[in-house]
């Protein structure tokens, strides 16, 4: 999904029931777009924040943007919004991406040139982030607050970073001094369990890997940006937090059987059809962690995208959740469906809650867009469709910007009234 808050430029079909409320993303909380944003039926609005412009400097807090994000939340709390907080920590400031460990390390050597905070492994930087949290929720409040949104990469998901965050192709992300020797590495947090194994490598230490050794480097590699995750959730209970949490995902991440054989390649970039490898993403054993914590939602991040797309065009489509998902999900067969049917099996099979949004426009970077991907107002007609019949509970559209004309340079094509219209039929559906 594309970074919140910018403009906006270019088998039986049964559902599973569920109310749903429906809602935006990037909201200026401007009070005439709130008005009509009310009058279309939109309860929850999502606030963007950005940690480098609320901490520019190092210990020097920009008051000013402190009393804006003020003012905006003031604003959808009169209007009657509940809010979804992004406290923006994928958008670090320099001064921390230059602590120590302050930038995430590939296995080939490279940094990546857009990239959230390192959460993952770095003491320091974990430390300023506490810092950050403890500053601006205090100051914001919860009230109205329908829940905060915590993720690891440039885009504000789950994962390391992605092929187009920069470094080389194919890179894992913990090779820093932090994770490979423990230097500087965060409290609670273990370092690598074969120190100066690189993915795709045979051997360690002059000797053969073996598959139980991958095995154990692979799930060392994702619980470790999971746990990320968790210790964001514990730092807003510690704050005082007691609403729902959302954790953005996108894609399927690594399927079980892709899983099996690359490990057994060592994992040398085989069956990695989308990168999941190197992000890290094994949702299965992931949603596991992230079930142990109350109030987490799972927020899948690219309701129709190019994925649903294929999936539908198949015979017969593979698109549309089902009621025995949440079981079929264990078979081979479940590699034909959209990612969104996939993801959101596994998420209701660990128990936990789903919401969901559109990629948004397909040529901005992070929406994963393909030149077959749909149009945003396909998007806007379809994904809605797709978060009901999921069981999600709530639905943003990306982005507010794109459902108002006067945005300069607007051509998304949907505005405020096409989404009144399809929220006024998803409502009378059954």
């Amino acid at each position: 999904m594309a970074s919140a808050g910018a403009g906006c430029s270019v088998g039986p079909d049964q559902g599973i029931p569920g109310s749903m409320s429906f809602g935006v993303l990037g909201s200026t909380c401007a009070p005439d777009r709130l008005a009509a944003l009310r009058d279309a039926g939109i309860s929850v609005v999502e606030l963007p924040l950005a940690w480098d412009r609320y901490q520019p400097v190092d210990r020097r807090v920009d008051r000013h943007y402190v009393a804006q994000v003020q003012q905006q939340l003031a604003d959808c709390r009169d209007a009657g919004m509940q809010v979804v907080l992004s406290p923006g920590m994928h958008y670090p400031p320099k001064w921390v991406r230059k602590l120590p460990g302050g930038s995430l390390k590939g296995s080939a050597g490279g940094t990546p040139k857009k990239a959230g905070a390192e959460l993952v492994f770095s003491a320091k930087v974990r430390d300023a982030a506490h810092e950050y949290l403890a500053g601006i929720l205090p100051e914001l409040g919860f009230n109205g607050i329908a829940a905060i949104r915590v993720g690891t990469n440039a885009g504000g998901e789950l994962g390391y970073p992605g092929p187009d965050d920069g470094g080389h192709e194919g890179e894992f992300w913990a090779f820093g001094d932090a994770p490979q020797s423990g230097k500087g590495l965060a409290e609670g947090v273990s370092p690598s369990p074969m120190p100066g194994w690189v993915p795709g490598s045979r051997s360690w230490n002059g000797s053969s890997v073996n598959d139980g050794q991958v095995q154990g480097w692979w799930d060392w590699y994702a619980r470790s940006v999971v746990d990320a995750v968790v210790w964001q959730i514990r730092e807003l209970r510690e704050l005082g937090y007691r609403g729902r949490v959302h954790v953005p995902v996108a894609g399927r991440g690594v399927l079980p059987a892709d899983k099996a054989e690359a490990i057994k390649g060592r994992l040398d970039g085989r069956a990695n059809p989308d990168g999941a490898q190197e992000r890290g993403l094994d949702y299965p054993a992931q949603f596991a962690v992230l079930s142990s914590l109350p109030g987490v939602d799972v927020d899948f991040t690219g309701l129709d995208d190019i994925s649903a797309v294929e999936a539908r065009n198949a015979s017969p489509p593979q698109d549309k959740c089902l009621p025995r998902d949440d079981e079929d999900v264990l078979h081979d067969s479940a590699s034909l469906w959209s990612s969104h049917r996939y993801t959101s099996a596994l998420a209701r099979r660990a128990g936990l809650g789903l919401v969901g949004e559109n990629p948004g426009p397909a040529d901005w970077p992070f929406t994963g867009g393909a030149p077959r991907s749909d149009s945003l107002s396909d998007q806007l007609r379809r994904a809605p469709q797709y978060a009901k019949e999921c069981g999600m509970t709530m639905f943003l559209f990306g982005f507010e910007a794109c459902l108002f004309e006067e945005e300069e340079h607007s051509q998304s094509g949907v505005n405020v009234d096409d989404y009144k219209k399809v929220i006024h039929e998803i409502r009378a559906l059954p």
